[in-house]
């Protein structure tokens, strides 16, 4: 009997949660004993009001400045606040954040990223974020829940990650995805902190926000689905590249392609414009839209 409620357990743990949840969906799972809510925010926020039972987190203990550009931080302090924050390897994650600025929703996607990267597969962001909630006339709390720190220790999936030499060896060979602006991406206006104004040559243009509608909430999967198969020729079960200026905006393309879509291996450069952009022997082009042809 022991024997068969452990497997049970664990077909249960490898039954993933939905990429992108319903306000209405995470109310009535908010008590779950293997879900961690988690909020992503600034300041006092928090300590006002948030979703019962939700733990918080800021970006600032996701990313560093490096000297150079900020980038995910080592291992080990990744590590420390996953542990923190109750969540191991089988736990289902929900993030969500108080949308006051766009930024704010790319913040909970590099977190969905990270926590991806370094072994956490069951992860979904709240669709709206808080204000779907608000508007849901849902709970509200003071109270910060009593979390227990596991030990959790990463298994990293070096599949999800790339450097500038990798970049290198790959342009032309794999598809690559800039989630900046077009303005930015053609290089007619100016990305701030990059040198150089333009694209990585051979880099496809699709801003992150074209996946959402003026609320934040994910445009229709159907709509998505045809965008990269039709539009991009993208394969799922290819390797695509994501970047934009310095991970952010590009981790939101990654959890749609990765997350909503299914996309096999999705990789994303942390850096960025603001390292490739930054140098001035790396390839770039301008005043043009690509697309990938191998």
């Amino acid at each position: 009997m022991k024997i068969f409620v452990a497997l049970i357990s664990a077909a249960v743990s490898l039954l993933a949660i939905e990429p992108i949840v319903t306000a209405q969906w995470l109310n009535e799972h908010k008590n779950d004993t293997n879900l961690r809510i988690i909020e992503v925010s600034e300041g006092d926020l928090y300590g006002l009001e948030h979703i019962p039972n939700a733990a918080h987190t800021t970006i600032a203990k996701w990313r560093f400045d490096n000297g150079t550009f900020l980038s995910i931080r080592p291992v080990a302090d990744i590590e420390k606040e996953i542990s923190a924050l109750g969540i191991d390897s089988t736990t289902d994650v929900v993030l969500y954040a108080p949308i006051n600025d766009p930024k704010d929703v790319l913040k909970t996607s590099y977190i969905y990223w990270a926590l991806n990267y370094h072994g956490i597969k069951n992860v979904a962001l709240l669709d709206g974020g808080l204000k779907t909630w608000k508007n849901g006339k849902l709970e509200l709390t003071q109270a910060e829940p009593t979390i227990k720190p596991t030990a959790f220790k990463a298994s990293i999936d070096s599949a999800k990650i790339a450097d500038i030499t990798y970049v290198k060896n790959h342009l032309g060979k794999l598809p690559m995805i800039d989630a900046r602006p077009s303005d930015m991406y053609l290089g007619v206006t100016p990305t701030p902190t990059v040198k150089r104004n333009g694209h990585i040559k051979g880099g496809m243009s699709y801003s992150w926000n074209y996946s959402v509608d003026k609320e934040y909430m994910l445009k229709p999967k159907t709509m998505l689905e045809s965008v990269f198969k039709e539009g991009y020729s993208l394969d799922k079960n290819k390797e695509v590249l994501v970047y934009c200026t310095g991970g952010l905006e590009t981790s939101f393309n990654y959890f749609v392609l990765s997350g909503v879509l299914g996309y096999k291996n999705v990789r994303l450069y942390d850096a960025s414009m603001k390292e490739w952009g930054n140098h001035d022997d790396t390839p770039m082009s301008q005043y043009r839209y690509e697309m990938f042809k191998k």
